[in-house]
C-alpha cells in the first residue's frame, strides 16, 4: 500500500489549563462537525522540566489505528513518542492505553518515514517544563485544525507520511 499523507501539528502552551481549553475544542469540532473527517488523533501531553513525557488526554476518529494485539494508541501518541524516544515510553502509556512494543513500534514507523528535520521541528515546539498537543490530521483539515488552537504560544506544522499495512505489520511483528 502507498504513503498516506497527514499533517502533523504540534503546539506548544503557556500553561495546561489553555492547553485543555484548546484540546477540547478541537475533539468537539471533529465530534460535531457536519463533515466526516478522514482523520483526526490528538494527543494532550505534559512535558516535564527533566523532559518527561506525559499523555494526559488521547482522542481520534477511530480511523486508520492500528488494532492489531487490541493496541489502542494513535499516530498522535506514536508520534510523541518518536519526538521524545529516550522520556516517552513509560510515562506515554498510562493514558494511552498501549504497551511498550506497540507505541514503540508506531514511532519507529514515524521516524523512518519522517525526515528527522520535520521531527526535530515538531520536537523543538515543545519545551521542557510545557504542555502541549500533538495532531495528527487529514492534511485538508490542516488549516482549520489550527485556528482553533488560539492559545498556544507556538505551533509547527510538518508532513508525515504513514504506510497502513506496513505500519500493521511491525505493530504485529513487535509482539513476536
Amino acid at each position: 500500500m502507498a504513503d498516506q499523507q497527514f499533517a502533523a501539528i504540534a503546539a506548544q502552551y503557556a500553561d495546561e489549563a489553555q492547553a485543555v481549553a484548546d484540546f477540547d475544542q478541537v475533539v468537539e469540532h471533529f465530534k460535531d462537525s457536519d463533515h466526516k473527517h478522514e482523520f483526526f488523533d490528538a494527543a494532550l501531553i505534559r512535558r516535564g522540566l527533566d523532559g518527561e513525557l506525559t499523555v494526559i488526554k488521547h482522542e481520534d476518529s477511530g480511523k486508520h489505528r492500528s488494532t492489531k494485539k487490541g493496541l489502542k494508541i494513535g499516530l498522535a501518541a506514536g508520534l510523541a513518542a518518536a519526538l521524545f524516544p529516550a522520556v516517552a515510553l513509560g510515562s506515554a502509556l498510562l493514558v494511552a492505553g498501549g504497551s511498550g512494543a506497540g507505541l514503540g513500534a508506531i514511532a519507529g514507523h514515524i521516524s523512518r518515514k519522517s525526515p528527522s528535520k520535520d521531527l526535530e521541528a515538531i520536537g523543538e515546539t515543545l519545551s521542557a517544563g510545557s504542555a502541549g498537543i500533538v495532531l495528527v490530521v487529514d492534511p485538508a483539515d490542516a488549516d482549520e485544525v489550527e485556528t482553533s488552537l488560539g492559545n498556544a504560544t507556538k505551533l509547527t506544522r510538518k508532513e508525515l507520511a504513514v504506510d497502513r499495512e506496513k505500519l500493521d505489520e511491525e505493530v504485529d511483528e513487535a509482539y513476536e
